[in-house]
């Protein structure tokens, strides 16, 4: 066991994987000109582990070795506010981009060691101790971990054995007696470019017709027959100082198909176990949810900074109504972190293996708060900033010893403030919101981690209607007074 350096996770990656850009195969994801920049916002996660000031919530011992706090599998409350302060600062060294080596991969692992014992406790297989020996191996390489959750879908109102194309959501369709082979593709999995292994999870609940569709296993990312399709970067040819944020940092997403892909019984933690596919989902959702508050907050607290900053070049820091606005985003930012704290003060401990979850009540309930009023902060911060945020000239204007002086002229501001500082501000205000990134930022918030819908289905599911009905009851005078909660 131990912990990689950086540099070993970079050369971990040149194995020979199969990954396509712009139709193109890439023969190095380390040096191609986009995929770098994923490449190197994942190895702040190896950073992070160097350092000494953050040891204390980065670096986790078990069997007394140090691992990556990713890879441990929290079982109290503190683990899972030093993993919430680890998502928290890798977040924040990358100007709200999660690095993403291990976050969501971590999250998928934690699911299946949980989702796993139950499946063995029914049927008497044995995933649960395939999934910890695949852990150990993780934890030994200290390996970075792509998810695969979820699936093309093909027709949304039907399932997937009722897709007039049956691999349009990944399935089983060979068993040997060594393993299955899987067809089929997941879409949106994030950093798989440059990680080293991926775990795949069933996207939905399934029905005995759709047992082939409940598979989980984990695999290299190099494997035979797996082809990863990147999507196109946004800013490939714009110089740094344009894009201050996605010049330097970013997470690249991908179409990944198994194209027959054989999977060795020891990788397999579930296979057509169909009634535990929507368990899997479900304790996913109950880990990541938190992780993705988390990594929204240092974003939000970027867009709260800008958006002071903007008003103070702007000369108008001191109007009522844009203080209301930069209050109302605090408010946001401030109420998502607490929120995302409470649910791993108050966690969720599983009974069979003793793995704690954030509170899926108050886990749910932050992923709602920040994906349903983000835009309405993106809103806020474009109107502070004023329509220059799309109208700027070019970093290429700015260079330009001719047209500087006048730049720095005409887009001078609040007289106490400097000009080249509003402009540097514009820019960065430009890429936060009034681009490809902001863009992407904009569809992602609402449908990463499990759409507006999905979180609203699980907190009815959470959902203490007993106490509810109960205080109703009482107040309606159906329940004597004191039947209830209170004393009276």
């Amino acid at each position: 066991m131990g912990l990689r350096k950086p540099e070993e996770f970079l050369t971990s990656l040149q194995d020979g994987r199969e990954v396509y850009y712009r139709g193109k195969l890439v023969e190095d994801v380390i040096s191609h000109p986009v995929l770098k920049v994923g490449v190197q916002t994942a190895l702040v996660d190896y950073q992070i582990t160097e350092k000494e000031e953050y040891s204390d919530f980065a670096v986790a011992v078990e069997n007394g070795e140090k691992i990556n706090r990713f890879l441990y599998a929290p079982r109290t409350k503190d683990d899972l506010l030093k993993r919430k302060q680890l998502i928290e600062t890798g977040s924040r060294l990358c100007f709200g981009f999660p690095p993403f080596a291990k976050e969501g991969g971590s999250d998928a692992l934690n699911a299946v060691r949980v989702a796993s014992k139950y499946v063995d406790e029914k049927y008497g297989t044995e995933y649960n101790q395939r999934v910890e020996a695949f852990a150990r191996h993780l934890q030994r390489g200290d390996l970075s971990l792509a998810i695969g959750m979820t699936d093309v879908k093909g027709d949304r109102s039907l399932r997937p054995s009722r897709q007039a194309d049956k691999d349009l959501y990944l399935r089983i369709v060979g068993k040997r007696s060594d393993g299955i082979v899987v067809r089929g593709a997941k879409a949106h999995m994030t950093a798989v470019q440059y990680a080293n292994e991926i775990i795949i999870l069933p996207t939905r609940a399934m029905t005995e017709a759709d047992k082939e569709y409940a598979v989980s296993f984990a695999i290299p990312v190099n494997t035979k027959g797996l082809k990863i399709i990147s999507r196109a970067g946004a800013y490939e040819d714009r110089p740094l100082r344009e894009v201050p944020v996605s010049g330097m940092f970013d997470i690249m997403d991908a179409l990944v198909v198994f194209d027959n892909v054989f999977i060795p019984n020891e990788r397999v933690f579930l296979g057509g176990e169909w009634e535990f596919a929507g368990f899997y989902t479900q304790m996913f959702a109950n880990f990541h949810r938190m992780t993705a508050s988390a990594y929204k907050y240092p974003y939000i607290e970027l867009l709260i900074g800008a958006a002071k900053l903007m008003a103070d070049y702007n000369g108008t820091s001191k109007m009522s109504h844009v203080r209301e606005k930069i209050s109302e985003m605090i408010l946001y930012g401030e109420t998502l972190n607490a929120l995302t704290r409470s649910a791993c003060e108050n966690p969720v401990e599983d009974k069979l293996t003793g793995i704690v979850y954030p509170n899926p009540m108050i886990s749910n309930s932050a992923k709602y708060h920040f994906a349903n009023n983000y835009h309405r902060i993106v809103k806020y911060l474009q109107d502070i900033s004023g329509g220059i945020i799309v109208t700027v000239p070019s970093e290429d204007d700015f260079e330009n010893n001719e047209l500087r002086p006048y730049i720095l002229k005409y887009l001078a501001g609040n007289a106490n403030e400097s000009s080249e500082h509003r402009y540097r501000m514009i820019r960065l205000v430009h890429d936060l919101v009034a681009s490809d990134m902001g863009g992407f930022w904009e569809v992602t918030t609402l449908h990463a981690e499990g759409s507006l819908m999905a979180q609203k289905i699980a907190v009815f599911t959470e959902a203490d209607f007993s106490r509810y009905e109960t205080l109703a009851k009482s107040a309606a005078g159906i329940l004597k007074r004191g039947d209830g909660d209170g004393n009276i």
